[in-house]
C-alpha cells in the first residue's frame, strides 16, 4: 500500500530581531523607567516639603503677640533671652494624666514669673481616664495667680491616646473631657483653654466645648474662621530662638495687646 504524503503547515518565518531595534526598544523602556521616575520624584517633593517645612521664627506681619510653650522635653529655659526677644505668654505644662507632674514646670515657672512673660500651664489630657481625677492632680499641683493665663488642657493623639473609631469610646473621651474642663470651670470660674490639632477639634471638641478658647495647632495653615473661638496658633515645633537649646514650639494670639487680657486670670 503506497504511502501518502501529508503537507506540514509551514508557520511564517520570525523576522530575526537586529541589535539597532534592540538597542531602540531597551531606549524606550529606559526613557520611560526614567520619565515616571522623575514625575514621582517632584511629586515627592512637593508633598514632603509641604509636610516637613515649618517655620523656624515669627515671621508674621499680621501677628505682634508671640509666646511659646515648653514642657521636660525643652531644657530649662533662659528667661531672660526670651523676654530679650519680645516673647509675651508663655504655656509650660505641668501634669498629665492622674500622677505624672512635668519635672521642669516648677523651675521653669518660677523663673518665667521673674520676668515681664505671661506664664500659664497646660495639663495633658489622657484619653478616658477619669476626668474628675485629672482636675483635682492638675490642681494641686499646679500655681495659678492672677494675672496669669487662664490654664489649657491639651487634647491630642498620642503613644498612649491612640485613636480607636470604637463609637463608646470616644463618647469615653468627650464625657471625661467635659469632667474635667467643668471641674477647673468650678474652680477658676472661668473655661480653661483647650489646645488640640484639626483632627481632634473635629473628633472631640467641635460642638462640645462652644465657650472654650480654642488654642489651635496647624503647621502649616492659619486656622480657619469656622473656629470662631480660636485665639491661639501653634504653628511651629521647630522654632528656634536665643537662649533656647534644641527646637521650641512657637505661637501667635490672634489679637492685639490690649485684647490679649482675656487669657488672663482675674
Amino acid at each position: 500500500m503506497a504511502k501518502k504524503t501529508v503537507k506540514r503547515k509551514q508557520l511564517p518565518k520570525r523576522k530575526p530581531v537586529g541589535k539597532k531595534a534592540s538597542r531602540a526598544k531597551n531606549k524606550k523602556i529606559y526613557l520611560l523607567v526614567l520619565s515616571l521616575a522623575l514625575c514621582f520624584s517632584i511629586l515627592a517633593f512637593f508633598l514632603i516639603k509641604d509636610y516637613f517645612h515649618e517655620a523656624e521664627s515669627f515671621e508674621s506681619n499680621k501677628y505682634f503677640v508671640k509666646g511659646i510653650d515648653v514642657s521636660h522635653h525643652n531644657p530649662i529655659l533662659n528667661w531672660q533671652s526670651l523676654l530679650d526677644t519680645d516673647i509675651t505668654f508663655a504655656y509650660i505644662k505641668s501634669t498629665e494624666d492622674t500622677s505624672h507632674i512635668d519635672r521642669n514646670y516648677i523651675y521653669n515657672y518660677s523663673l518665667a514669673k521673674e520676668t515681664n512673660i505671661k506664664v500659664g500651664a497646660y495639663h495633658f489630657y489622657r484619653f478616658a481616664m477619669s476626668g474628675k481625677e485629672q482636675a483635682n492632680h492638675f490642681l494641686k499641683n499646679t500655681k495659678l495667680e492672677s494675672g496669669d493665663l487662664i490654664p489649657a488642657i491639651d487634647v491630642e493623639h498620642s503613644a498612649l491616646n491612640v485613636y480607636n473609631k470604637d463609637k463608646d469610646y470616644m463618647k469615653t473621651v468627650v464625657d471625661e473631657l467635659k469632667i474635667l474642663e467643668n471641674e477647673l470651670y468650678e474652680y477658676l470660674g472661668i473655661h480653661p483653654v483647650i489646645y488640640t490639632n484639626k483632627d481632634c477639634y473635629k473628633l472631640y471638641i467641635k460642638g462640645n466645648f462652644p465657650e472654650n478658647i480654642i488654642w489651635m495647632c496647624d503647621l502649616h495653615n492659619e486656622p480657619s474662621d469656622e473656629i470662631a473661638n480660636w485665639r491661639i496658633w501653634q504653628f511651629s515645633h521647630k522654632g528656634e530662638l536665643p537662649g533656647v537649646d534644641g527646637h521650641i514650639d512657637l505661637n501667635y494670639y490672634r489679637y492685639s495687646f490690649n485684647e490679649f487680657k482675656e487669657l488672663q486670670l482675674p
